[in-house]
């Protein structure tokens, strides 16, 4: 019998693997509101890329994760800003067995995910799928390129992983399941939360502000924060990452790339300014570590934290 997965955040990134996942044969229920469930549960989900158009239906959509029920795994894609209060909501979707995968930005998340369900049962991971929502029910993938490393936060057999691995492999997206993923995050949260800083404070996509090198020294030193702080958690990130970081950011990187957190603040949304700068600046403060670069992105960020100021 099929696997029943749960999704938890069926934005682009939810609502792509939700689609993936249904394609490859399992059980898929969403837990969504508003119009997006409305849409999902009458229309399903529509992705839109350059070689054409997929819909695809999911076996429920509800509002209600009691209804949705105990699932055997959960992928847990919401905003940072909404990981509390999501975490808490899908409670009755997670059972004894449930595994939570979580491809969250940064390790807010992947920490609450622990302290309320436990080690044993949270896997983070991190994914780039390059696709956007056009509307409820409707994603525009930007790009062909796709690459997933998910894993538990303590070692233990992957059998499960690798079977979800292999499945989205067949399906056209590039997963890998790990033992041991945290390197891995860590090495994006490195570029992760200096990138969103940079493209917020200059208002600018990424061509637009690492030709200068005055930058490219800010740049470097936000990642050099991030390594620091991953060292003194007990994570193998040495300084050359951040090196090798910001010579791939000025060389391979699109210009015309822009963090999420920018594509917010542009927008007038709230930003996940809390779990992805504002952690950094508390836990490296935990640690007896200095944040400078951090510190002044999240004072400078914080009051469009909730959405732009009506004033």
């Amino acid at each position: 019998m099929a696997r029943k997965i749960g999704i938890v955040g069926a934005g682009a990134i939810g609502g792509y693997f939700a689609a993936q996942l249904a394609e490859s044969g399992y059980e898929v229920v969403v837990l969504a509101r508003g119009k997006n469930r409305d849409v999902l549960s009458t229309d399903g989900i529509t992705i839109t890329s350059e070689t054409g158009e997929q819909t695809v239906k999911f076996a429920a959509v509800s509002d209600s994760p009691a209804e949705l029920g105990v699932c055997d795994v959960v992928f847990f894609v919401v905003k940072g800003q909404d990981t509390d209060q999501a975490a808490a909501d899908m409670r009755p979707m997670i059972g004894p067995n449930t595994e939570i995968i979580s491809l969250q930005n940064g390790f807010y998340g992947i920490e609450h995910l622990v302290a309320t369900y436990g080690a044993e049962r949270v896997s983070p991971g991190i994914t780039y799928i390059p696709a956007v929502v056009q509307a409820p029910g409707r994603i525009y993938r930007t790009g062909q390129n796709t690459r997933t490393v998910f894993g538990p936060y303590t070692p233990r057999d992957i059998t499960l992983h690798e079977e979800l691995a292999a499945a989205l492999q067949k399906a056209g997206t590039d997963v890998r399941a790990k033992v041991e993923p945290m390197r891995e995050i860590w090495a994006k949260y490195v570029v992760l939360a200096p990138f969103h800083a940079m493209c917020s404070l200059t208002r600018l996509p990424v061509g637009g502000w690492i030709i200068h090198p005055e930058m490219r020294d800010i740049y470097f030193r936000a990642m050099k924060e991030v390594c620091a702080l991953g060292r003194a958690k007990g994570a193998d990130v040495p300084d050359s990452i951040a090196e090798k970081q910001v010579q791939y950011s000025q060389t391979v990187t699109n210009p015309k790339t822009r963090a999420s957190m920018f594509e917010d603040l542009d927008r007038g949304k709230p930003l996940e300014l809390e779990p992805i700068i504002g952690w950094l600046c508390r836990e490296s403060k935990k640690h007896g570590l200095e944040s400078p670069v951090h510190d002044m992105a999240y004072a400078i960020l914080r009051p469009y934290r909730d959405g732009r100021p009506d004033i």
